[in-house]
């Protein structure tokens, strides 16, 4: 399995960490346009520990090899949540959005 995951570093802006939250998730439904795609999840941070970075959220999508996900990036589907992401969640977020694209390893079943 290969998972994208793009890091929310930063903060909301002023006033807006609620309208920012329900925006993010709000966003969730876009990622079912990616052809491949296995699922997706939304992490928002809650608690951090102090010195750790300003990671505010985390959204993973995961499909079954590396070249799946690139053959989705590669769609017109993915400039569509680009500018999705652009009009509704960025003006609310102070900070940037880095991505990694990470292969899984998995906790062995008991």
């Amino acid at each position: 399995m290969y998972v994208r995951c793009g890091y929310f570093i930063g903060r909301p802006v002023e006033g807006k960490k609620d309208e920012l939250d329900a925006q993010l998730q709000a966003m969730m439904p876009h990622y079912n346009g990616f052809p491949g795609i296995r699922w997706a999840n939304m992490l928002i941070a809650d608690q951090v520990d102090d010195g750790a970075p300003a990671i505010y959220a985390t959204v993973q999508f995961a499909f079954d090899s590396k070249e799946a996900l690139e053959a989705a990036l590669a769609t017109p589907h993915r400039q569509v949540v680009r500018d999705q992401y652009a009009k509704t969640v960025l003006p609310l977020f102070e900070g940037t959005v880095l991505h990694a694209n990470q292969h899984v390893a998995s906790m062995p079943a008991e």
